[in-house]
């Protein structure tokens, strides 16, 4: 178990994260609790390539966000670090500080709707009789900075979806999203968000300087998942134990998905 969550409902979900950076897939080769996806929606992208991808079947949602991929990723997200105001929140989050390339991410223009990518999602939750279904939010990388940052602003704009269905929100190798006031903000999401780090992948370390991570931190290390001892003490203990390489290529997210593969396996055999 990972915290609150099976370990295999997180694998899962490393599988969906990993595959939403892809172009056209088949929903139907992807499970969450041994149930398959019956369909998807995408939000933002031409020829159906999206930087966000809505699954479903009778028993849940998952609300996918991809990593960096392309140069628009990095000209308008990961570089502008600058904190500004959280937007969409109401009055109460005008001191709240965020990451500006992150949020700007948000406001890329669905292609199929013309509307910013924000609001085509949360038209899209909207509009969705999710009845009882559990939904989830996840994503790798920039994806995970965008799950925290989109689960705030689906709280402001439909708070009955995140009291009556929101069960969790994990990420993969994700870096923080914003300052102090961001994370009382956060407030009771805390509680169901679950961040995986690999070994020494170095993203969750960024950005360096006032930012703060939410939610439960599980460190996969050497095929154990222990509660993350922080910044300071796993940068030293990577940098001992690692090449520098690894600070790289632990960010992957194959590595994130072996690692999770080798967790679940060992469970399996102490079972």
């Amino acid at each position: 178990m990972l915290g609150a969550f099976s370990t295999e409902v997180v694998l899962d979900l490393a599988k969906i994260s990993k595959a939403v950076y892809r172009g056209p897939l088949n929903q139907k080769h992807f499970l969450l609790q041994g149930n398959r996806f019956a369909d998807q929606q995408y939000v933002h992208g031409s020829f159906r390539r999206g930087f966000c991808r809505v699954f479903t079947n009778d028993y849940a949602v998952v609300v996918a966000f991809r990593g960096t991929r392309e140069r628009i990723d990095w000209s308008i997200s990961n570089f502008r670090a600058w904190p500004v105001p959280l937007r969409d929140c109401g009055e109460t989050s005008e001191r709240v500080l965020v990451h500006r390339g992150f949020q700007n991410t948000l406001d890329y223009q669905d292609k199929s709707s013309g509307l910013p990518s924000l609001q085509a999602l949360l038209n899209i939750l909207g509009n969705m009789d999710l009845g009882g279904r559990a939904l989830y939010i996840t994503g790798h990388s920039l994806g995970g900075a965008l799950a925290k940052l989109f689960a705030v602003k689906l709280r402001a704009r439909h708070p009955s979806i995140v009291d009556n269905n929101l069960q969790g929100i994990v990420t993969f190798g994700s870096p923080a999203v914003g300052l102090r006031r961001f994370r009382e903000y956060y407030g009771e999401l805390g509680d169901i968000t679950l961040r995986i780090v690999n070994s020494a992948d170095a993203v969750p370390f960024s950005p360096p300087l006032g930012y703060f991570h939410v939610g439960k931190s599980i460190w996969l290390q050497d095929s154990n998942a222990i509660e993350d001892p922080g910044w300071a003490s796993r940068l030293s203990r990577s940098i001992a134990s690692s090449w520098p390489s690894a600070f790289v290529r632990h960010h992957n997210m194959s590595e994130y998905i072996s690692a999770l593969a080798a967790l679940s396996s060992k469970e399996a055999s102490m079972a």
